[in-house]
């Protein structure tokens, strides 16, 4: 997993970041939202076309996303937009 560029979300929304991402090598996806949820469980959203979604990930692969991002957002000096963090 390896975060190809992260735009990190504006303040006062759950959404920490939209990235674009390489799940596994040749596998590249971009304009991924990177959100936690009230729960404290992070999600990760595709962009959707005008039929729905694009695609879906697992609880592992979102884990690996929300990690990759947070680790990227902290190289970078961002804080995070995570209104619910624990």
């Amino acid at each position: 997993m390896k975060i190809l560029s992260s735009r990190p979300a504006p303040p006062g929304s759950t959404t920490l970041a939209h990235v674009d991402v390489e799940i596994l090598d040749g596998v590249k996806m971009y304009g991924i939202r990177v959100s936690r949820a009230e729960d404290g469980t992070y999600r990760a959203y595709a962009q959707n076309s005008e039929r729905g979604r694009t695609c879906a990930f697992s609880r592992e692969i979102v884990a690996q996303i929300a990690e990759a991002t947070l680790s990227q957002l902290s190289l970078t000096g961002h804080r995070t937009n995570d209104q619910h963090a624990r």
